[in-house]
């Protein structure tokens, strides 16, 4: 297949990827981890332009499986690292597959001046607390720019963002219970993929998620997720 068994890509310079996470320290900590699995000759880690899916990030993607994944925090590159470029097996609940093949991109806002400075974060990004306000293993509900609530889940290993109501009869899924992986509504014990939001066992209808991103200690959204 070329010169390396297996190469990984770690969009840098996208439109919303590196504002969605640290991608720099990604691309850093993924060529540590494969230094560490004594992995070089084998396995290139590089960084890459847009892949024209941005509002998913941060991504990442592996030849030659040709596995998106989207979404990922710093906690989740030892899980790939691994899972899939040590031992080959995808990481399923990080995969990207949303059914529309070449560019899927949410609503990123209009391109911003290349003569005017840059701002931080970008108008689409609309505050919902500290991050310190959620804490690990915790789950929390926040009104977001008056639109309603935002239910904000530290999984232990990053924060996940979805529509704080049941789809099933409106009730406040805060009040409900996960595991970093998979949150149950007590009500009638709805569960749903935390990652995605796709419903999980007698879960008929999934969850609406956002965007999420930590800066300097707080956490911004995009409704437009």
């Amino acid at each position: 297949m070329g010169q390396y068994d297996r190469h990984v890509f770690v969009c840098t310079s996208g439109e919303t990827c590196p504002t969605q996470g640290d991608v720099e320290a990604f691309v850093k900590a993924l060529r540590e981890g494969v230094r560490g699995a004594n992995l070089q000759g084998e396995v290139r880690v590089n960084k890459a332009g847009c892949f024209s899916q941005c509002g998913h990030g941060p991504m990442v993607v592996v030849y030659p499986e040709n596995i998106w994944y989207a979404g990922v925090q710093a906690g989740d590159l030892k899980e790939i690292l691994d899972s899939h470029i040590v031992e080959g097996r995808p990481v399923e609940r990080l995969r990207y597959e949303p059914g529309v093949p070449g560019a899927n991109k949410t609503d990123v806002g209009p391109k911003k001046d290349a003569a005017a400075p840059k701002a931080a974060p970008a108008p689409q990004w609309k505050r919902v607390c500290a991050a310190g306000d959620v804490p690990a293993n915790g789950m929390k509900e926040f009104p977001v720019d008056g639109v309603g609530g935002v239910l904000v889940v530290n999984t232990g290993e990053g924060f996940v963002a979805c529509q704080a109501m049941c789809p099933h009869e409106a009730i406040p899924l805060e009040a409900g219970v996960h595991d970093g992986r998979t949150l149950t509504c007590l009500e009638h014990l709805w569960q749903f993929d935390l990652r995605p939001g796709a419903p999980m066992g007698d879960a008929t209808e999934g969850l609406k998620g956002y965007p999420i991103r930590e800066d300097k200690g707080e956490l911004y959204v995009s409704l437009e997720g």
